[in-house]
């Protein structure tokens, strides 16, 4: 296990005549991140009493099927039939939500054809990868063939897995994976203020561009005041003309535009939610847990990869670092460095999770990570 045994001296003096730089990449992974992921649950969304099985259900309107709750994060969902008398023979249950990173995902259960489909079961999904979401929006039910009193659970019937968190713009890749960049971001032409003033307040100069529209609650603002960025959280969103920031920022009365970096977290590992290391000689991970209360402590894993052995992206991962933050613990801020000229990955990437389910879900974890990328050119 690596675990600052590979730091390294980052302010190096060169002679007056050496034409060496260091080249700089920083990006947040994490402020005051809120990780939820409760025990297992096989009827958070759907109830047995919302669930009874008929033809051509729907719980669009209400309709036969109810929707009683959503998964407490982007999770893998699965669905418990009780098929007590052996009743249902054929039809088709699908599932459609949203997935980790936004994208549309429709999933589906067959009854099998041949005997009792009492039990747990697993959807397929029309993407090819596991029923991974962050909400339902609609369950349907086909014309099905011998069922009575038969119902079904929607839920999870396994305990928070690693998620990986991250500030960056989505993308989709060349086989339509999906993933996150977080050394990108937004470039939105539209000019916000404070009005010249020291203030949390930000706002469009224009309102009717509505210069908040891409927006939400979470998601990150760069904004260059002075020719310095400073990064700010938006914590309320008032309009697309007007929001909150976690700290105060003064920006002129005339303006300027800002860079945004969505917010995204994912429990999906068919996604690549990785730090792209290839060509940086030093990898710096600084991250912290300012508030806990889970009873099974806050888990963070911290993993490299070299993206060009042959199973990549499913592994093997290299695990520099695990760590349990205990219970009513904090991690005061913590730094892990990777000499990538020694250690040639591609990837990192850094999760977290908690050693249990999370009992504290009406008290934020605080969770911070950003990482720094450095090369030297000459």
């Amino acid at each position: 296990m690596l675990r600052k045994v590979l730091a390294l001296a980052f302010v190096v003096a060169f002679p007056p005549w050496a034409s060496a730089q260091t080249e700089i990449q920083r990006a947040t992974l994490m402020s005051a991140f809120d990780l939820d992921g409760e025990a297992a649950d096989d009827n958070q969304i759907v109830e047995a009493a919302g669930g009874v099985i008929v033809d051509n259900g729907t719980s669009v309107g209400g309709v036969n099927y109810t929707i009683t709750a959503q998964p407490d994060a982007c999770r893998l969902i699965d669905m418990t039939i009780s098929d007590t008398n052996m009743g249902v023979g054929a039809g088709t249950i699908t599932v459609t939500g949203v997935g980790c990173l936004g994208e549309a995902k429709v999933c589906t259960w067959s009854a099998w054809t041949a005997g009792d489909d009492d039990g747990v079961k697993t959807l397929t999904c029309s993407d090819g990868e596991g029923a991974y979401m962050a909400s339902v929006t609609s369950i349907t039910t086909g014309d099905m063939t011998g069922e009575s009193d038969e119902y079904f659970l929607l839920g999870y019937t396994s305990n928070s897995v690693n998620g990986w968190a991250m500030y960056g713009v989505r993308y989709r890749g060349p086989n339509g994976e999906w993933g996150v960049n977080p050394l990108g971001s937004l470039d939105i032409p539209k000019k916000v203020t404070t009005s010249g003033a020291s203030s949390t307040t930000l706002t469009g100069v224009v309102g009717a561009e509505d210069a908040f529209e891409l927006v939400s609650v979470g998601d990150l603002l760069i904004l260059p005041v002075g020719g310095t960025p400073y990064e700010r959280k938006v914590t309320a969103k008032a309009s697309n003309d007007s929001i909150t920031l976690n700290a105060a920022v003064n920006i002129a009365a005339a303006g300027q535009t800002f860079k945004l970096r969505k917010a995204y977290y994912s429990t999906n590992p068919a996604q690549e939610m990785f730090i792209p290391v290839h060509g940086y000689d030093t990898l710096l991970l600084d991250w912290s847990v300012d508030a806990n209360v889970n009873t099974g402590g806050v888990v963070t894993l911290f993993q490299c990869i070299d993206s060009r052995q042959p199973d990549f992206p499913t592994g093997p991962w290299v695990e520099l670092d695990t760590t349990t933050v205990a219970s009513a613990g904090t991690q005061v801020p913590t730094s892990e460095s990777v000499d990538l000229t020694l250690l040639p990955y591609t990837f990192c990437r850094f999760g977290v999770r908690f050693g249990t389910g999370d009992d504290g879900d009406g008290a934020a974890e605080d969770i911070n990570a950003s990482i720094t990328l450095m090369k030297e050119t000459r």
